[in-house]
C-alpha cells in the first residue's frame, strides 16, 4: 500500500500549488503586469515601484497626481511624494502617531502641500518635504474640543481653506487661513550700491514677521544694520546697537533658581519646557492638566533675551483670515477662484464667498444632490449630480437672486458618483448604472457613452481613452468617436485583467496610466506610441489665483504692447498730407536728383 502515501503527497502538493495561484486580489500576490499583456494593449511599462507597508493593517489608501509629483497616503497616515515621471521617492512624512486613521486629500499650490490629520494642518515643502509649519485646529466648546477637519484642505498661493466641524449639529466651518509672508531677501540692482538697495531692509526683522503675535521683537534701528555687528543685549555687556531690553538686573544671577532683588526665589525656568505663550508646565498633550503661574514669576529680561536669540522656525503658523459658520455639512473639497471659495453645503446648497471679506455673493438650491466632488477647469466648474445630469456653471457669475450661472447641462444618466475627469476639450463623466461619458466641453454634447459596468476612467491620452470596470478589469476605448455612431454607445478595443490593483488612482494632469496595489506596489504605463514618449498633458490650466499685474511703460504708465505707437506718436499711415514733412512730400524723381 505504498502508493496512498504517495498520492495523498501528490494530492497536497497539487492543492499548494492550486492555493497558491489564486491568491485574492490585493493580497501579498500582487505582481506588476507581464509584457505580453501589455502588447495586446499597446502598452509599455513606464516604471515600477514597490513602497513599504508596514504591517497587516497598513496598506495605500490614497493615490493623488499634482503636477509633476504623485501624493501616496497610507492607513496609518504615512505622506509619500513620488516623481510622477521616474517613480523615483523624493520624501516621506509621517502623520499623527502612525495610528489607522482617516485619509483625506491632499492640498497643493506652486511651493507646498497641506494634508490634514485627525485636528492638525501640516504644510510641506513640495520638493524636500520640509514641514514649514503644524498646527491645531482644534477650538475648544462647552463638550470638550472640536474643529477637526472634516474633509481635505484647498490652497492658492496665499492662503489655505479647511472644512473644519463646528461642534454640533453636523454644522461645519468654512476657515481661512494666511500662509507666513515669504523672507525678503537682499537684492542688487545696476547702478546702485547695496545700502541703497536695501535700504531699510532688516533680515532679522524680516524673519520676525512670520512668526505669530508675540514671537521675536523687532529692532527699532531699521535704517542701519550691520551683519557683522553681533547684536548683544544692552543690559549685560553695555548698550552699543541701539536695541534695548529690560535689564537683567531683576535677577541676582543667571543660573537657576532666578533669585530677585529682595531676596525672594523664583520657580526653577527649568520646569517650563517652552518659551511661548501660554507657559504650561506639561506637554501639549497634556495641556489642559496644570497651567503654570503668571509670567510674572520669569524674569523679563531673561524671557526677552530668548525671544530675540531664538530665530527657530518652530513658531511659524498660519493666521486666520476668517471663519464662516455654515447650517449644514461641507460635503466636498472648495473650488477656488481668484475672488471666490465655492463650496457645497447639505447636499445640494451650492454657495460661493468672497476670498478677502467671507461675503457671501452666489447661494443656490440645485434641487439634487451633488453625489461627488466637483472638477474645474480654468473659472468653470463641473457638478454631477446623482439624477445623471452634468452641470456646468460659470464659476465668476451668478448672484444670490438669480443663482448659479449655469452654461449647459448634459444628461448622462444613473448615478454620477465619480468625480469627472476635465480634458482639454471634453469631460469624461462617470458613475453607478451611467458608465463612462464623453461630454464635449464646449456645448454639452454627449458624444459617446459605455456599458455601464465600466463606471472609472483613470486615464486619458489623445486617441484613447482607459477605463475600470466593476470587475477590475483595464479597458481601452477610443477617445474620439463612439464605435456605434447612431446611438452613440462605445464598445470597449481591448482589455486586460488588472484586478489586483484594487486602490483607483485617476491621472487628471497627464496620459500616463498609474495602477496601485494596497500592499505597495505602483506601476505606471503609457501608451507605446513614440509620440508619447514624454507625458503629454492633458489637462487645464486652473484659475485660482490673482493674474500678476501687468508691465508698464517706464513713461507713460500705461499697458502697452511693445511694437504700440505713444498717443503723441502718429504711425506713417495715419499721417494726413499736412502732417507730413516737406521731404516726404518729394516724389521719387525729385528724391533720384538729389542723390
Amino acid at each position: 500500500m505504498w502508493y496512498r502515501p504517495a498520492a495523498a503527497a501528490g494530492l497536497l502538493l497539487g492543492l499548494a500549488a492550486l492555493t497558491s495561484a489564486q491568491i485574492p486580489s490585493g493580497g501579498g500576490g500582487a505582481v506588476p503586469l507581464d509584457k505580453a499583456a501589455l502588447d495586446r494593449l499597446n502598452l509599455r511599462a513606464e516604471w515600477v515601484q514597490y513602497l513599504p507597508i508596514q504591517g497587516r493593517l497598513d496598506g495605500i489608501a490614497l493615490v493623488q497626481t499634482i503636477g509633476d509629483q504623485l501624493f501616496v497616503q497610507t492607513r496609518t497616515g504615512m505622506l509619500i511624494a513620488l516623481d510622477a515621471r521616474t517613480g523615483q521617492v523624493q520624501w516621506s512624512a509621517a502623520l499623527g502617531n502612525r495610528g489607522a486613521t482617516n485619509v483625506y486629500p491632499v492640498a497643493a499650490n506652486a511651493r507646498f502641500v497641506f494634508a490634514v490629520n485627525v485636528t492638525r494642518l501640516y504644510c510641506f515643502y513640495r520638493e524636500s518635504g520640509v514641514v514649514e509649519f503644524n498646527t491645531d485646529l482644534s477650538f475648544p466648546t462647552l463638550n470638550g474640543f472640536s474643529g477637526a477637519p472634516v474633509l481635505g484642505p484647498t490652497a492658492d498661493e496665499t492662503g489655505v481653506y479647511v472644512a473644519a466641524g463646528a461642534g454640533g449639529a453636523g454644522a461645519t466651518r468654512l476657515v481661512a487661513y494666511n500662509l507666513p509672508p515669504a523672507i525678503a531677501l537682499p537684492t542688487t540692482a545696476q547702478g546702485k550700491s547695496d545700502d541703497q538697495v536695501n535700504k531699510g531692509l532688516n533680515p532679522v526683522d524680516e524673519l520676525a514677521k512670520r512668526y505669530p503675535p508675540g514671537g521675536a521683537t523687532e529692532t527699532q534701528d531699521k535704517d542701519a544694520f550691520d551683519p557683522a555687528i553681533r547684536v548683544r543685549p544692552p543690559g549685560v555687556f553695555g548698550g552699543e546697537s541701539g536695541q534695548r531690553s529690560p535689564s537683567l538686573a531683576a535677577t541676582g544671577t543667571t543660573s537657576p533658581p532666578y533669585a530677585l532683588d529682595n531676596g525672594a526665589r523664583t520657580p526653577s525656568m527649568n520646569l517650563v519646557p517652552s518659551m511661548r505663550q501660554p507657559y504650561r508646565l506639561r506637554t501639549d498633550f497634556q495641556r489642559d492638566i496644570q497651567r503654570t503661574p503668571s509670567i510674572s514669576t520669569i524674569p523679563p529680561a531673561v524671557a526677552a533675551t530668548l525671544m530675540l536669540t531664538d530665530l527657530r522656525p518652530k513658531g511659524i503658523e498660519p493666521t486666520l483670515r476668517w471663519e464662516y459658520g455654515m447650517t449644514g455639512r461641507i460635503d466636498h473639497p472648495f473650488l477656488l477662484t481668484p475672488a471666490r471659495v465655492w463650496a457645497v453645503s447639505g447636499g445640494r446648497l451650492v454657495m460661493a464667498v468672497a476670498k478677502q471679506d467671507r461675503k457671501r455673493e452666489v447661494s443656490a438650491d440645485l434641487l439634487t444632490r451633488v453625489a461627488a466632488a466637483p472638477a474645474q477647469a480654468g473659472t468653470i466648474g463641473y457638478f454631477p449630480l446623482d439624477d445623471g445630469n452634468l452641470l456646468a456653471v460659470d464659476l465668476t457669475g451668478g448672484n444670490e437672486i438669480a443663482g448659479v450661472n449655469q452654461l449647459w447641462r448634459a444628461n448622462v444618466g444613473g448615478m454620477l458618483n465619480r468625480t469627472p475627469l476635465v480634458t482639454t476639450d471634453a469631460v469624461f463623466a462617470a458613475g453607478d448604472n451611467s458608465g463612462v461619458a464623453r461630454v464635449n466641453r464646449a456645448t454639452g454634447d454627449v458624444v459617446w457613452r459605455s456599458d455601464t459596468t465600466a463606471d472609472r476612467v483613470i486615464a486619458v491620452n489623445q486617441e484613447f481613452a482607459y477605463v475600470r470596470d466593476r470587475q477590475g478589469r483595464l479597458l481601452v476605448y477610443d477617445a474620439r468617436r463612439a464605435t456605434d455612431a447612431s446611438h452613440r454607445v462605445s464598445a470597449p478595443l481591448t482589455g486586460i485583467d488588472a484586478g489586483q490593483f484594487t486602490v483607483p488612482v485617476v491621472n487628471t494632469v497627464s496620459d500616463r496610466i498609474y495602477l496601485a496595489s494596497e500592499t505597495g506596489l505602483i506601476m505606471c504605463l503609457r501608451d507605446a506610441s513614440a509620440k508619447y514618449a514624454r507625458p503629454m498633458r492633458m489637462a487645464p490650466p486652473l484659475l485660482v489665483d490673482e493674474p500678476p499685474p501687468p508691465k508698464k511703460d517706464a513713461k507713460m504708465g500705461d499697458m502697452m504692447p511693445p511694437d504700440a505707437a505713444k498717443p503723441d506718436e502718429k504711425k506713417p499711415e495715419d499721417k494726413k498730407p499736412e502732417d507730413k514733412k516737406p521731404e516726404d512730400k518729394k516724389g521719387p524723381e525729385e528724391k533720384k536728383k538729389e542723390e
